[in-house]
Parts: C-alpha cells; structure tokens; sequence
C-alpha cells in the first residue's frame, strides 16, 4: 500500500515537473515567434540591412550601419518595447544602473535620449526578476558594447570600421 502511494507521488512530481517544462518551452517559443514577427515588419518597413545584432532572453537589439538605425525589441517583460531609431536623432546615450535597497544590480539600461523632444528610450540589458545573476557581468559589458557602437554610428559622415568597440 505504502509502496503504491510512494510510486503515485514520484510519478505526479514528474509530470507536474514535466508539465512545467512544456509549459516554459511554449512561452520562450511564442516569445522568439514574436520577436521574429516584429523584426520582419521592421525590415519591411524600414528597409533595413542588419549588420550587427544580439539576442538575450526575449531580447533583440540590431544596427543598420548603412541607414543608421537601431532596431530594439523586448519580449521579456509584459510592456513590450518595438522600436526602430534613426540615430542621427540620438542626442545622448548612457548607460543606466539601477539598484535596489541592499546595493545590488537591479537592472542595467542602455537610455537613448532624443535630440528635438528630450524623449527617452530605455532598453534593458538586464533585469534582476528575469536574468540569472551569472550573466550579469557580460550583460553589463554588452552595454557597453552597444553604448559605443551608437556613439559611433550616431555622428553623421564615414567612419573607418577600426574605430569600433570590439570585445
């Protein structure tokens, strides 16, 4: 009897285990179908030619050196972030730590602020509620990464390619 109970409850921990797994793999499927959808709509319309790109959990960011235009998708929050920014209407860019309470890395951002209106743009490079804390070294080194390929590219006129950040 006891050995039945025990087999039963082994055999629920596994599916529900189970269960779980399917569960997140459909939500990062949907998430990557989104990201996708968002990209190609921003190719057509945009006309755009991504020369560099990187994707991190549910997010997307892409440059078009030749038409100077920053593609930045997030899906990993429940606001979704789509944008396409010209860059010669980046006036300042930065990036952001915020902290909580007890001094630890909350989330990192990479904040665009437009040149005519004083807009800002955020895009998160790292969030403490979705990204594991390992990766928060090499999210914050991709900030900056991605900090100086726009001040780069931002500045009308030709630039030599030796002149961009590389890691």
């Amino acid at each position: 009897m006891i050995t039945y109970l025990v087999i039963s409850i082994i055999i629920i921990a596994f599916s529900a285990i189970g269960i779980k797994a399917v569960i997140k793999e459909r939500r990062h499927k949907r998430r990557q179908l989104g990201i996708a959808e968002a990209y190609e709509r921003f190719a057509r319309q945009f006309k755009l030619a991504v020369d560099y790109c990187e994707f991190m959990s549910g997010r997307y960011i892409g440059l078009d050196r030749r038409n100077r235009k920053l593609v930045l998708l997030d899906h990993s929050r429940y606001d979704q972030l789509e944008q396409c920014i010209c860059l010669y209407q980046v006036g300042e860019c930065k990036i952001v730590h915020e902290k909580d309470e007890s001094k630890n890395m909350k989330r990192v951002w990479l904040q665009l602020k437009n040149k005519r209106n004083n807009k800002l743009v955020r895009f998160c490079f790292y969030d403490q509620e979705f990204d594991p804390l390992v990766e928060l070294a090499s999210r914050v080194r991709k900030a900056i990464h991605w900090k100086t390929k726009v001040d780069i590219h931002k500045h009308p006129g030709n630039h030599r390619v030796e002149a961009e950040y590389v890691l």
